[in-house]
C-alpha cells in the first residue's frame, strides 16, 4: 500500500464558486440559466454562440466544456466528442462511532472502491468493472443534480465486497446509496483542445470523473492553446483529433463505457488494450499482419499492429 500525506478533498461546490469568482474578478461574465442551442460558422471557424435567449453572441473562440452533454452540443457542429454517461455510485453510512473526518481516503482496487469520512460515518464508492452506460441516445437537457433510480441486484455484490474492506461500515445503516451520472471517453483520457472539424471551437471535456483534480490544469492548457497557439504542457494524448466519427455512435458508445468506468480502478500493465468494440477500422494490410502473428490494439479507432508472436 502507499500512504499520500498531502492528499486531501475539496468540496466541489465550494471550488465551482472559488473559481467562478475569480473569473468575475478578472472581468469575466457568467450568464446562468442560459443554454446553448448552437454555434453558428463562417468560412470554416466559429463566429457566434446560439442561445435560448434568441440572442447570438459573436465570438472568435468557443470552448465546449459542457460535460456529459458535450458530445451532443459537438454534434450540432459536426464535432466529434465520443464522451458516454454511466451509473455512478456510492454509498453513504449512518455516523459511525471513532470516525475521524481527517482520515485519508483509502482506494482498493481489488474491490473497485474507494472509502473515506463523510457526515460522521463512511462513503463508499464504486468503480465497478460490470458497469452500466446511461441515456446513450441523448442525455436530457433538463437532468440537473438529478439522480438514477439505483439498480440494487447489480450493484449489491460489488457494495459487499467493498464495505468488506472495513467490516464495522455493515454494522450501521446505509443512509442513503446515491446513483448519478458520470460520463467516460473511449480510452480514458481526456477531450481538450482544437478540433479538426471548426477553427477556433476547443473542448474541454470527458474528465473521466477527476474534473475536480485536473479542472485548474485543463483551464491553463487551454488558455495557453487560445493565447499563444500551443499549451505549455504535452496534451497529444487529450486532443480530440484522436477520435474517428464511429466512435461517437451510440453501438460504440454503449459497450466500450463499460470497459471504460470499469478500467478506472482496474489493476493492469501500462498501456493494457481496450477488447471492446473493436474490429471497426481495418487497414488494407490488416490481412497480412495477422497473418505474420501481429497482435492488434486501438490506434485512434483502427486496429494496429502492437506485437507479434508466431504466424507463417
Amino acid at each position: 500500500g502507499f500512504y499520500v500525506e498531502d492528499d486531501g478533498r475539496d468540496n466541489p461546490v465550494d471550488a465551482t464558486a472559488a473559481l467562478a469568482r475569480g473569473a468575475r474578478n478578472r472581468g469575466v461574465t457568467i450568464a446562468e440559466g442560459v443554454g446553448v442551442t448552437g454555434v453558428s460558422q463562417e468560412g470554416g471557424r466559429v463566429r457566434s454562440v446560439q442561445t435560448t435567449l434568441g440572442v447570438d453572441v459573436e465570438c472568435e473562440y468557443f470552448v465546449n466544456a459542457a460535460g456529459m452533454w458535450a458530445r451532443q452540443l459537438g454534434e450540432l457542429s459536426g464535432v466529434t466528442i465520443p464522451n458516454q454517461a454511466a451509473e455512478h455510485y456510492y454509498l453513504l453510512t449512518e455516523p459511525m462511532q471513532n470516525v475521524d473526518p481527517s482520515w485519508p481516503v483509502v482506494e482498493d482496487p481489488s474491490s473497485c472502491t474507494y472509502i473515506r469520512p463523510e457526515g460522521g460515518g463512511l462513503m463508499v464508492g464504486l468503480f465497478e468493472t460490470d458497469a452500466a452506460a446511461w441515456c446513450v441516445p441523448s442525455v436530457p437537457s433538463d437532468f440537473t443534480f438529478g439522480e438514477i433510480t439505483p439498480d440494487w441486484d447489480r450493484i449489491a455484490p460489488f457494495l459487499e465486497r467493498a464495505m468488506a474492506r472495513v467490516p464495522a461500515s455493515a454494522d450501521v445503516g446505509a443512509k442513503q446509496l446515491f446513483c448519478g451520472p458520470e460520463s467516460f471517453t473511449p480510452d480514458l483520457s481526456p477531450i481538450v483542445g482544437p478540433v479538426p472539424e471548426l477553427r477556433n471551437y476547443y473542448v474541454a471535456a470527458g474528465m473521466n470523473s477527476i474534473g475536480i483534480l485536473t479542472g485548474g490544469g485543463i483551464g491553463r492548457a487551454l488558455a495557453h492553446m487560445i493565447v499563444d497557439g500551443a499549451a505549455d504542457v504535452d496534451v497529444t494524448a487529450m486532443l480530440p483529433a484522436r477520435f474517428q466519427a464511429h466512435q461517437a455512435t451510440p453501438a460504440y458508445r454503449a459497450v466500450r463505457v463499460v470497459e471504460s468506468l470499469g478500467k478506472v480502478y482496474k489493476c493492469h500493465y501500462p498501456h493494457r488494450p481496450t477488447s471492446s468494440a473493436r474490429g471497426v477500422r481495418l487497414s488494407p494490410l490488416h490481412d497480412r499482419l495477422v497473418r505474420q502473428g501481429a497482435y492488434f490494439r486501438d490506434v485512434s479507432g483502427w486496429e494496429g499492429a502492437d506485437w507479434y508472436a508466431g504466424g507463417e
